[in-house]
């Protein structure tokens, strides 16, 4: 199992970088690092972080801080030559702040307030863009595109024609418990035909949320499994 993306979170209110952080440690793979609540802080966190040689991979970076701006933290982060992502969380929606955290290589901004189910899914979008990145030292055009495509990609998709919204939910839900599973399997823990399973499933392949790979030691033609997008994809069993 891969390690968890350590987070740090950086709000000027105590109670709200406390419950941000409960929030991380709720979502899948991630835990939260620290917690600071000034840009000084938030700088040295960083900094401490990395020469303890555990360093932090994700800011969830407020604007509004009490010695400097968000803004500000991430300028100085970044002349210091830590390449730390960022995710802004703010309650600033105003084109000006918007456009400056663009030019900064931000990987998300969120407007508070917000519930945790949005919270995750910016969480697990900025998952899947770590793992299309991957550990490679270069990318060709099409790894390039399905990284940044993997920043805005909801990861509760809509239901197209044909598909029920609900069932497309559940068989979502399913998928991120971080099995393998062909569609005869979710079809045996759903009401759904194998028929039917599999087309919500080649629908979230589709989409990129699920990838595909031939299941092997079965009889016959190999048997498709499908697993959450960047999960192990070392041969099936």
């Amino acid at each position: 199992m891969s390690a968890p993306v350590r987070v740090l979170v950086v709000d000027d209110e105590p109670l709200t970088a406390a419950a941000h952080a409960q929030y991380v440690d709720r979502s899948p793979g991630f835990e939260a690092a620290a917690t600071a609540v000034s840009g000084r802080t938030a700088v040295q966190a960083v900094q401490a972080a990395r020469r303890a040689g555990r360093p932090v991979d994700l800011v969830l970076l407020d604007v509004s801080l009490p010695d400097m701006s968000g803004l500000d933290v991430a300028r100085t982060l970044r002349a210091r030559g830590e390449t730390v992502d960022l995710l802004v969380i703010t309650a600033h929606r105003d084109v000006a702040t918007v456009r400056a955290a663009s030019t900064l290589g931000v990987v998300g901004y969120l407007i508070k307030p917000f519930t945790y189910a949005v919270f995750e899914e910016k969480l697990e979008a900025y998952r899947r863009y770590r793992s299309a990145l991957g550990a490679a030292g270069t990318m060709g055009q099409a790894e390039v595109d399905r990284a940044f495509a993997a920043l805005g990609a909801p990861t509760r998709p809509d239901a197209p024609k044909g598909l029920s919204a609900s069932t497309l939910e559940s068989v979502t839900a399913l998928m991120r418990g971080g099995e393998w599973l062909s569609a005869g399997e979710v079809a045996e823990r759903s009401p759904l035909s194998r028929v039917t399973a599999r087309r919500y499933l080649e629908h979230l392949a589709g989409r990129g949320l699920v990838q595909r790979r031939p299941r092997h030691g079965t009889p016959g033609r190999p048997e498709l499994e499908y697993g959450w997008a960047g999960q192990d994809v070392s041969p099936g069993r």
